[in-house]
């Protein structure tokens, strides 16, 4: 995929001083992060409350003081995450293979080896935008599942980006149509999801207890895990230190046609939950994860009232 295929001539030219300030290298950037965070959060705030209410809900048995610790980490890590993704535009495959590497690609290949294709599950947590260098550590074809940002200029942006290195960004609402195409072709890929997403009011059929709140969770990946047979892997992502990032590949179901509904988005919540508690401040607290409440919109049990 090419950049003038993806993005416009306007495009270029508005996108043109983001283009500059991205040959500058990423240890120069990250001074830029450090100014940001100042303005986001002790000027702008931006969706303070909101972090604070998701921090608050998610570590109860955590003081303000320690609340307001990891929220600061947070919007640190935030305006770092924004700098590494822009960073993308510019950044060679190399240096992205040093900054961002995996622990067993080789597991991976154990299903290619048996002719399955997989789902990567990831979460919202450390740098998911860098897994862009994933199909040349592994011989699946990588299908990135996106969901379209509102500002179409930088939706384009971030497929271009996503699309870099040869892994092929997805609308989410293609996902299906790739599938059979592939299938049909007997191509065997990967489909790379963010699963921790806050579901449509319109899929709202499993709720759990994620970081201590009753929570519905999205599960479109559970459905096509069970229908097509695809093993279910978690990225477990760690970042030993700035710029940098190690993942590692866990199984989180092998046989997901033999399962019951919902016991694969199970498996991937704990997962996720588990990596959190680890480093809560590598999570996006941004978003209102816990909006909907059990008591308005999860469905009753029979019996109930």
């Amino acid at each position: 995929m090419k950049m003038q295929e993806r993005l416009k001539l306007t495009d270029k030219i508005i996108l043109f001083p983001l283009w500059l300030l991205t040959w500058l290298p990423l240890t120069v950037l990250y001074v830029f992060s450090d100014f940001i965070y100042l303005i986001l959060y002790y000027i702008a705030g931006y969706r303070r409350d909101v972090v604070l209410e998701n921090l608050s809900l998610a570590f109860p048995e955590k003081s303000s003081e320690e609340i307001r610790t990891i929220s600061k980490k947070f919007y640190r890590y935030l305006c770092d995450y924004f700098i590494e993704s822009i960073y993308l535009i510019n950044m060679s495959e190399r240096e992205c293979s040093r900054r961002y590497q995996y622990k067993n690609p080789e597991l991976l290949n154990q299903f290619y080896e048996k002719d399955k294709n997989i789902i990567l599950a990831i979460s919202h947590y450390g740098n998911w935008e860098w897994a862009c260098n994933l199909n040349h550590y592994c011989n699946f074809i990588i299908f990135g599942v996106y969901k379209p940002l509102s500002n179409k200029l930088f939706d384009r942006l971030f497929i271009y980006m996503r699309g870099r290195y040869g892994s092929i960004p997805v609308h989410m609402k293609h996902t299906f149509r790739y599938i059979k195409k592939s299938m049909d072709r007997k191509e065997l890929f990967a489909l790379y999801l963010v699963g921790d997403q806050r579901p449509p009011t319109g899929d709202l059929e499993f709720w759990t207890t994620f970081l201590k709140q009753e929570t519905p969770v999205i599960t479109g990946m559970d459905k096509i895990a069970r229908k097509y047979d695809f093993p279910v892997i978690f990225m477990n992502v760690q970042r030993p230190r700035r710029g940098y990032y190690e993942v590692s590949f866990e199984v989180i179901c092998d046989d997901p046609s033999a399962r019951k509904p919902f016991v694969i988005s199970e498996k991937y919540i704990r997962c996720v939950e588990k990596l959190i508690h680890s480093r809560p401040e590598y999570w996006l607290w941004s978003h209102k994860r816990f909006k909907y409440k059990a008591e308005q919109y999860k469905p009753k049990e029979p019996g109930e009232r």
